[in-house]
């Protein structure tokens, strides 16, 4: 079966690339995560969008401090999101360059209850080869379906009879 011309070395260095995209944000290694994007690299979500490694470093302290989640949104309260990638697709577009779709999923974690489902997206990317053979990140387009706030997610108040006969 023809896949495309990757090369083997390519196709796994794109991998380790797609994981550690998600896994240095779970690490707190915001610097090492922004390190993964050229220089000038764009990053998209719906109307969200963030530029350059300056941008990145800020969205990746926001991300690992909870308050923002590039594919829910802003966190009311602030949640630690764990992101899981799956069906890493790798197409290669001539020597240097490569486009790569990925599905996200992210889960919301906290010290109450089960993680909750947050978003389910698809990544889009355009990866270039810099001349060392590494591989990075030059645009990244996430479309996310379904997002939800974790505020959104909180189980309904429940009113005492006392509160009800105020109201009423």
């Amino acid at each position: 079966m023809w896949l495309d011309t990757l090369n083997a070395t390519d196709r796994v260095t794109l991998l380790e690339l797609y994981g550690r995209s998600v896994m240095l944000l779970e690490l707190g290694r915001a610097s090492e995560w922004v390190d993964l994007f050229v220089p000038n690299a764009l990053l998209r979500c719906g109307s969200h969008q963030f530029q350059g490694h300056a941008d990145l470093l800020d969205l990746a302290r926001r991300t690992i401090a909870g308050e923002f989640d590039l594919a829910a949104g802003p966190q009311i309260p602030a949640a630690r999101c764990h992101h899981s990638l799956s069906d890493v697709s790798l197409f290669a577009d001539g020597l240097h360059h490569a486009s790569g779709f990925a599905h996200l999923n992210v889960l919301a974690v906290g010290a109450a209850g089960a993680p909750r489902w947050l978003a389910f997206g698809v990544y889009s990317d355009r990866l270039g080869k810099c001349a060392s053979g590494c591989w990075r990140f030059a645009s990244r387009t996430l479309t996310a379906d379904g997002a939800a706030s974790v505020q959104d997610m909180a189980p309904p108040v429940r009113k005492s009879a006392a509160t009800k006969r105020l109201v009423s």
